[in-house]
């Protein structure tokens, strides 16, 4: 809940993701970029939910629709027919390459330059003075500091979803759908969560055999 209320109200020490959705409770609008990245974001780093941020979003979007919104999440989310073959990242700003972005919702960082507009952590102490930014005062510290480290927990805890539910795993890792009529059909399946009949990730035991089939006899 910390991470989820952080994450409504544009406080979550991102200033790309919180100038998004500060820029959503005021004006009920955000490009589509910024959609991806801010949802991104919830479920791959912070690892809420993705019904929690449809919710909101379509709790708070002046053009929610009730069929794209929750099919959007899904996609983010990892659950539906045409999942996210990305991640989008929270902190390069190549949405927001001039920072006027992150400067018109989060004014009190207005006075940073832009190499550290979106990471003000890296901000070296006299330019966080000169710009009037006491991070965890003016601007909140980062809810999470390793973006690595929670998107690998992430990552990890969706094989072992997977692994658990072998019977929807086809033959090249792909997610299986049951449909009305009782049949199976394949979906869409990031690489790194396809998994073969072992449980093994598809691409590690693909270099198993590729090093055992160049591996010679020894006589």
């Amino acid at each position: 809940d910390k991470r989820f209320d952080a994450w409504k109200r544009g406080m979550t020490g991102y200033p790309l993701v919180d100038a998004g959705m500060r820029e959503l409770r005021e004006t009920g609008w955000m490009t589509q970029s910024i959609r991806m990245i801010v949802a991104s974001f919830l479920i791959e780093y912070l690892r809420v939910d993705w019904v929690r941020g449809c919710e909101w979003f379509h709790h708070t979007l002046v053009d929610a629709d009730s069929a794209i919104n929750p099919m959007m999440w899904q996609n983010a989310g990892r659950s539906g027919i045409d999942q996210w073959n990305f991640v989008m990242s929270p902190v390069n700003g190549s949405q927001d390459p001039t920072g006027n972005y992150v400067r018109k919702w989060l004014p009190e960082l207005s006075n940073l330059p832009n190499k550290v507009i979106h990471k003000p952590w890296l901000a070296p102490h006299q330019v966080l003075k000169t710009s009037n930014v006491i991070l965890g005062e003016t601007y909140p510290h980062r809810i999470i500091k390793d973006l690595e480290h929670e998107r690998s927990i992430s990552v990890e805890s969706v094989l072992t979803m997977r692994r658990n539910s072998m019977e929807f795993n086809d033959s090249k890792g792909y997610d299986l759908i049951s449909l009305p009529n009782g049949e199976k059909t394949v979906v869409f399946t990031k690489k790194e969560y396809r998994i073969n009949k072992f449980g093994h990730l598809m691409n590690e035991s693909k270099n198993v055999k590729k090093n055992q089939g160049g591996r010679k006899s020894m006589k």
